[in-house]
């Protein structure tokens, strides 16, 4: 099942690879893309650059620079024009970009034309190479212990947080004071996400801060929201430590162990689920659960 989920992700990854490599003169939208491939905005981003070992954004430039190589070498089309098909706004801005992966100037290239002007990659993806695709063999659960759990839906209370996730926790502490002041019974708290940190603007980026609540719970308060995380089958994994490695366990969660996992995903939010008061627990030991929700692929 493992092998057959896998290659699923390659045939759509390969698909929206394809579909750059079309489209390379416009302005690709990445949540267009997603949601071309029938993928959740917030996954799409870090399984291509797990299966690629390139971000969108890194291979849209490459091949860009790649052509625009090809084009110095092949062609007397003006700098200035090459400069504006890759997709800068000046001539200078191109030259830094240039000599910093080519380590020459677009003059000396265009001189040097035993160059085949091909930049290194893991993946094989050139700009007019026809090859196939590399895709990055990963660890898979090597390194991230992950449990796969069946969850009980829980009702949540939450307040809608806009912007940076790192600035969440003002947010959280506004919603203490809210239940504080309602004499709200709780349980843990926890983070629901909705955007991809990596590839959404910060000041677009949702999320909720949480906290578990009774079943019976309602408000009409409008300054909450109350929701519930469906229950079902979950992929979860403990991180231990500081919350500023949480981007990067999401990007290991997301990006190397699901491929592999033999799971694909509805699109519903992830959530974080924090076990520990910061206040009194060491950093070093805090631990928070990070939550998918998983759907079994068929045999």
């Amino acid at each position: 099942m493992k092998r057959k989920t896998r290659l699923d992700h390659e045939e759509r990854i390969a698909e929206a690879l394809r579909f750059i490599v079309e489209h390379l003169d416009e302005d690709i939208s990445l949540p267009e893309l997603a949601d071309r491939l029938c993928y959740s905005r917030f996954y799409f981003h870090r399984l291509f650059q797990g299966l690629l070992g390139e971000t969108v954004g890194e291979v849209i430039r490459r091949l860009r620079l790649e052509r625009a190589a090809n084009c110095l070498r092949t062609s007397k089309t003006p700098i200035t024009v090459i400069a504006f098909e890759a997709g800068y706004a000046t001539h200078e801005a191109f030259i830094r970009a240039f000599r910093s992966v080519f380590a020459c100037t677009p003059s000396y290239m265009r001189r040097k034309s035993s160059y085949n002007g091909l930049l290194p990659t893991p993946n094989g993806v050139h700009y007019g190479v026809m090859s196939p695709i590399r895709f990055i063999e990963t660890q898979g659960e090597i390194g991230m212990e992950v449990e796969i759990r069946t969850l009980e839906s829980r009702k949540i209370v939450c307040m809608p947080h806009t912007g940076p996730y790192y600035m969440i926790g003002a947010t959280f502490d506004a919603l203490a004071g809210w239940l504080k002041e309602n004499q709200v019974e709780v349980g843990l708290t926890a983070a629901l996400y909705y955007d991809d940190p990596d590839v959404t603007p910060v000041e677009q980026l949702r999320s909720d801060a949480g906290a578990f609540v009774p079943a019976d719970f309602t408000t009409n308060d409008t300054r909450v929201q109350v929701k519930e995380i469906t229950g079902g089958l979950y992929a979860v994994t403990t991180h231990i430590g500081h919350y500023d490695g949480l981007n990067s366990a999401w990007g290991r969660f997301v990006g190397e162990w699901l491929p592999s996992s033999g799971y694909t995903f509805p699109d519903t939010p992830c959530f974080e689920v924090y076990l520990d008061d910061c206040s009194v627990t060491p950093p070093a030991e805090v631990r928070t659960e990070l939550c998918i929700a998983l759907k079994a692929v068929a045999d």
